[in-house]
């Protein structure tokens, strides 16, 4: 009879049902939502901080969320288009539905066991992350050890400072060698060109000093037959052979002087 003065109460039961089953999954999600919320918030006001901690804990949120997602694959929108395939059923129906065992009894330890391991994996969500109940308590302390400050990469600054410094230092190292390479060859070439002249000169001076030798030996010729002729006197029946004799010997001096000469610039 109480079916029969409220038709409705068996959807109004099974909206109830199907809340608890849905309950879950929106809480979970929510505090999905709300997690991912507080682990984006990154505080950029101090010293131009970096939250590394609330990233690693947002990609774990999204693991858990994923695998917590294959764990209870319930799929809500799949529920609701069979309870909207319920037609209204008449009065002898419902009174055959009373009659009958309800099976929405054994719906409902399903829905709390599901209700009881979703709490579980939350409070073990609480235990890994040190999450409390309040929201407010999810914004991630900042201290030495979870945040990174700018002042830590320093190190790579003054690294790429000093890689800027020894390229200029490099590139001025170079244009300095290719500058004193210039200088060099030009002190070189100066060099090459004084040797030239000095072999020249060395040359024509030999050259001079031959002739002068070759002089020499002709006087000291001339200087030996006049001392003879001064002791021989000019009455010695020998004069006129010793004359010849010496006059033979000068011309065959001559001749080897002429051929012991070297050519001009013969000389290296």
């Amino acid at each position: 009879m109480t079916s029969i003065k409220n038709p409705y109460g068996w959807v109004s039961f099974g909206i109830v049902i199907l809340q608890l089953c849905l309950f879950p999954l929106q809480q979970m999600s929510d505090l999905d939502t709300k997690i991912q919320e507080k682990a984006r918030h990154v505080d950029m006001d101090i010293c131009r901080r970096i939250d590394i901690t609330a990233k690693l804990c947002d990609v774990a949120q999204q693991r858990n969320s994923e695998d917590m997602s294959k764990m209870f694959n319930v799929s809500p929108a799949r529920s609701l288009p069979e309870r909207k395939e319920r037609k209204p059923v008449s009065d002898e129906e419902t009174s055959e539905m009373d009659a009958e065992p309800s099976p929405t009894e054994e719906e409902v330890p399903g829905s709390l066991n599901i209700t009881d391991e979703m709490k579980r994996m939350l409070n073990q969500l609480r235990e890994t992350f040190d999450i409390d109940d309040d929201c407010d308590s999810l914004t991630w302390e900042e201290n030495e050890e979870t945040l990174l400050l700018w002042e830590d990469f320093t190190n790579y600054n003054g690294e790429k400072r000093m890689t800027e410094s020894l390229g200029s230092l490099i590139d001025e190292t170079e244009s300095l060698f290719k500058t004193r390479e210039q200088e060099y060859q030009h002190t070189i070439g100066q060099i090459e060109m004084e040797l030239a002249t000095a072999k020249s000169d060395m040359n024509r001076h030999l050259h001079e000093y031959m002739e002068m030798c070759s002089m020499k030996r002709g006087l000291d010729v001339q200087m030996e037959t006049c001392r003879r002729m001064i002791k021989g006197g000019r009455s010695s029946p020998s004069f006129s052979s010793v004359a010849s004799s010496d006059s033979g010997n000068t011309d065959d001096i001559q001749d080897e002087i002429s051929d012991k000469d070297p050519e001009p610039g013969a000389v290296s």
